[in-house]
């Protein structure tokens, strides 16, 4: 998970920087100079999502290599200005990221916030953050409302948005179970109300198969009752829209309560291949296998199996490439695996570089 977690999070940052180039441009800008551009974030260190606290690390990871790396005008950084990258821990807490924001903004004077994460933590300073004019780059959340540029035009996410994601549940339940009652366990705030109105709408007129729908609070210390009260309505199938936490948690309830659907959906910020081997340890596999969720980067667990890229190439890609050239006959000599290494010299993958495991500070923030 640590892996995916930097790996995922320097793709942002590597889309991002050419945003800050760009935006930086005047030496005007607060948290610009002549030698240094800040820009900073928060992130859930401690507290519940926890889990995520890779994040900012791999962020640090690549400002440390573009600070070290000449471009193509012969300056290293960002046209010779060094990234000064400071992040601090809001424990997934709104009122924690207000406060941890106003101290970016208003003590160390970050040109750009970018990356924090987090549905409620982010939107507690949307409007702060467009008040003062300073760019929100990246959220780290699906939410849709990230997306409004009308409201706030300094603000902007980056992943996959939820009700999307909950509509490609919706549909495919529509499509193979239209008969199956569906049950919904999900974080009561616009983080799983988002995936629940995704999934009302991708099962259309079949929307009635949702049985019931049982909301938590992230602090919740149980999710017990939520589970009976699914269990109780008979649903074949339980949605499960939670942060990793929350989703263990919840396979081990089902476990321990011996309710075992005919099928699980777990939303895709849960279906890493570490989550899944904490929920098998606290569960079981009759109830976490054959679990059903969407991916928008490819795990590095499938790296590690002998078959794993040959299978993502022939179920995923191939697939995809015969449907856009569809009656071309000769697609596995031009773009099959084996083609494809044979076209860059090699039989084998190229291994993925190390990351430093250091971990990232919780008090008073980090500066490169």
């Amino acid at each position: 998970m640590r892996k995916r977690l930097v790996v995922l999070a320097v793709t942002s940052v590597v889309t991002a920087t050419a945003c800050v180039t760009a935006l930086a441009g005047s030496q005007g800008a607060p948290g610009v100079t002549s030698r240094l551009i800040t820009i900073g974030g928060t992130f859930p260190l401690s507290g519940p999502a926890s889990s995520y606290a890779p994040i900012p690390v791999g962020m640090k990871v690549f400002f440390t290599h573009l600070n070290a790396t000449r471009g193509a005008d012969g300056k290293r950084g960002i046209g010779g200005r060094q990234i000064v990258w400071k992040y601090y821990d809001d424990g997934y807490s709104p009122p924690n990221t207000v406060q941890q924001t106003r101290k970016l903004v208003e003590e160390d004077h970050v040109f750009a916030l970018f990356g924090g994460l987090g549905t409620e933590p982010q939107q507690a300073v949307a409007d702060y953050l467009n008040q003062k004019k300073v760019p929100q780059l990246f959220v780290s959340t699906g939410a849709t409302e990230f997306g409004n540029y009308k409201l706030h035009p300094y603000t902007i996410g980056w992943q996959p948005d939820y009700v999307a994601e909950g509509t490609i549940y919706g549909k495919y339940a529509a499509a193979n179970w239209p008969t199956k009652k569906i049950g919904v366990i999900y974080q009561n705030d616009d983080y799983g109300n988002d995936y629940l109105i995704g999934l009302k709408n991708g099962l259309g007129a079949k929307a009635s198969n949702i049985v019931t729908t049982q909301g938590f609070a992230v602090t919740d210390t149980s999710v017990a009752s939520q589970v009976v009260a699914i269990r109780s309505s008979g649903a074949d199938v339980i949605a499960i829209f939670a942060t990793p936490a929350k989703t263990i948690q919840t396979y081990a309830t089902m476990k321990a309560l011996k309710y075992r659907p005919e099928q699980v959906i777990v939303n895709s910020v849960s279906a890493t291949d570490t989550f899944m081997k904490a929920a098998l340890a606290n569960a079981d596999a009759a109830t976490v296998n054959g679990s059903i969720s969407t991916a928008y980067l490819m795990d590095p667990q499938t790296y590690q199996r002998d078959d794993g890229m040959e299978r993502v190439w022939q179920y995923s890609i191939m697939p995809l490439l015969s449907d856009l050239f569809y009656g071309q006959s000769d697609l596995e000599e031009r773009y099959g695996l084996a083609a494809l290494r044979k076209a860059v010299g090699t039989s084998e993958a190229a291994p993925e570089p190390e990351l430093p495991a250091s971990e990232p500070s919780s008090g008073d923030g980090t500066q490169l």
